[in-house]
């Protein structure tokens, strides 16, 4: 390899250690090297030039931006070659780090210390790879999988000291494509002869793929047999025994996974599922500030991740019997979201998030776990005036929650409007929020088709001046829905109907709007509503001796 003509960065924020790699690249013959101290002045720079080889140390001061979270943005966000080498260095061998290092795909990672054969032997043979695959790695940079396929199948064809790596790459790619019978004649080869360990976890995600539990099983198993270490052994035990409905095992492999390498976003998503499709709310909680940890100084940073910690433990507070647990947990969550005014990572994001009104929101909901129905209401509508007045449309980091709290009290209306406005936008939500989404919509699906059942009754029975079935129907919906402001102001506009028909009042029919005047009175409303409230109060008042 000629290190002459090569453009080589250096991340690294110890001096001297610096210093010696800059002398030993220097050696190797490269004359253009820039060093930087640290992942955000590297980042700084690789938005300017390209390099062709990165030496980038793990660890870059505490609370920055580590060496494996520098090399994901650099390719999340498009700022290096794909025939780019990245090289890792770090004097922690512990194995969470090194695990946590190599699920990030460098092409390769040195415990320091080491001598400078070593560095340039390494350098040269993930440079040769990279070139022999670089047509591949330039389809898939461009997002052409089906090219990146048909490029992959031609380099296999012809004999090369990369056969296994192409391999890999094609079982990766059949992956994406939704193809996983293809990736599994791809593997097949390797169930016969000497285990090859790479194949063997292949096979296991493959058969996952195919809802094969069983076979995934046996192959986790067998990795497991000769390496307990294997993180991804335990993540394909623990998909396939929630595939096969089998909790214990599946939350029992996930947090061994964990244990072995915490610092994969893709492993607590997968915990945070499997922990609440059998109501661990506990473990949902703890990978859910995982992710907030993990993400927040990384190309995945998004508000949605703290928004989903500060969530996960009213989850823990509403699904416990235990009501000091729950007290502790909302008390918690009170703290988390009073901690976030003064969160650095959350004030980045001024122009599209507000603390003070996820707060509001999150009042609500506490709200509505202590059976406070009409105050979560009153702070769930200042949240959404509060929303209306700062943004044009309401961000999504809003969303989850509001449309929650919206299930919780009965506001489907509000609720469904959301969420259309979700699907309008097309853009993907975190694995967390699509979750509680999908979760709320199932448990009010019977509640809402009822509501919207005698509400629609009511309207139709309104319109044809059956004003006392109308209050009826309007009735079973609030039975429903008690704190719902449209049914509220329908049972109104319903007695007012009544009262212009008998020219009087009655003593029930007062009761029943002294009521609904509390549901209403002192509740910040939406425009519309407020001024069909005081024309209503107006004209029930005028029946009044």
């Amino acid at each position: 390899m000629n290190f002459s003509d090569k453009h080589v960065l250096i991340v690294e924020d110890q001096r001297p250690f610096l210093v010696l790699l800059r002398g030993l690249l220097h050696s190797m013959g490269a004359s253009n090297v820039v060093t930087k101290s640290s992942a955000e002045k590297a980042l700084s720079v690789c938005r300017k030039q390209k390099f062709d080889v990165i030496v980038c140390d793990l660890h870059l001061g505490s609370n920055k931006k580590n060496g494996f979270e520098f090399v994901e943005e650099l390719r999340v966000r498009r700022l290096a070659k794909p025939t780019s080498v990245f090289i890792i260095i770090s004097a922690d061998s512990a194995r969470p780090v090194v695990l946590g290092s190599i699920e990030r795909r460098p092409d390769d990672f040195l415990i320091k210390p080491f001598s400078q054969a070593q560095l340039k032997t390494r350098i040269t043979r993930a440079w040769q790879k990279r070139q022999f695959l670089a047509p591949v790695y330039h389809q898939m940079a461009q997002q052409n999988i089906d090219a990146a396929i048909d490029v992959c199948e031609t380099l296999l064809a012809n004999p090369s000291p990369y056969k296994g790596t192409c391999e890999q790459l094609l079982v990766e790619l059949y992956w994406q494509s939704k193809q996983p019978d293809k990736a599994l004649d791809v593997l097949t080869p390797y169930l016969s002869g000497k285990p090859i360990m790479w194949a063997q976890v292949a096979l296991g995600k493959t058969y996952l793929q195919l809802k094969d539990y069983d076979k995934a099983i046996e192959m986790a198993e067998m990795v497991i047999k000769r390496n307990r270490f294997s993180p991804d052994a335990q993540d394909i035990l623990a998909q396939a025994s929630d595939g096969k409905n089998q909790g214990e095992l599946a939350i029992s492999a996930i947090k061994e996974a964990i244990k072995l390498s915490p610092f994969s976003l893709t492993r607590h998503f997968q915990a945070c599922e499997i922990a609440r499709n059998y109501s661990d709310y506990l473990l949902a909680s703890a990978s859910s500030l995982a992710i907030w940890d993990l993400s927040k100084r990384t190309a995945h940073y998004d508000s949605l991740h703290w928004c989903g910690y500060v969530r996960s433990l009213l989850d823990v507070a509403e699904y416990t019997d235990d009501k000091g647990q729950r007290n502790r947990y909302q008390q918690e969550a009170l703290l988390a979201v009073q901690r976030g005014k003064f969160d650095e990572y959350l004030q980045r994001l001024t122009d599209e998030f507000d603390v003070g009104i996820f707060t509001t929101i999150i009042n609500a909901r506490v709200n509505v776990l202590d059976g406070k129905m009409l105050d979560a209401k009153r702070q769930l509508s200042r949240s959404q005036l509060a929303i209306e007045e700062k943004y044009d449309s309401p961000p999504t980091a809003f969303i989850p929650d509001s449309v929650k709290v919206m299930y919780d009290l009965g506001e489907y209306e509000d609720a469904i409007q959301l969420k259309d406005l979700l699907k309008q936008r097309g853009l993907p939500l975190d694995p967390n929020s699509t979750a509680m989404l999908a979760s709320e919509e199932l448990k009010a699906r019977q509640k809402l088709a009822d509501y919207q059942k005698y509400n629609r009754e009511g309207i139709q029975l309104y319109q044809q001046g059956e004003y006392k079935q109308a209050r009826a129907s309007f009735t079973l919906a609030q039975e429903i829905a008690p704190v719902n402001v449209g049914v509220t102001l329908n049972l109104l506009q319903c007695i007012s109907q009544i009262f212009t028909q008998t020219g009087t009042t009655t003593p029930g029919l007062m009761h029943e709007c002294r009521r609904l005047y509390k549901i209403i009175d002192d509740m910040p409303l939406k425009q519309q509503h407020e001024e069909k409230y005081l024309a209503l109060k107006q004209d029930i008042n005028s029946f009044v001796k």
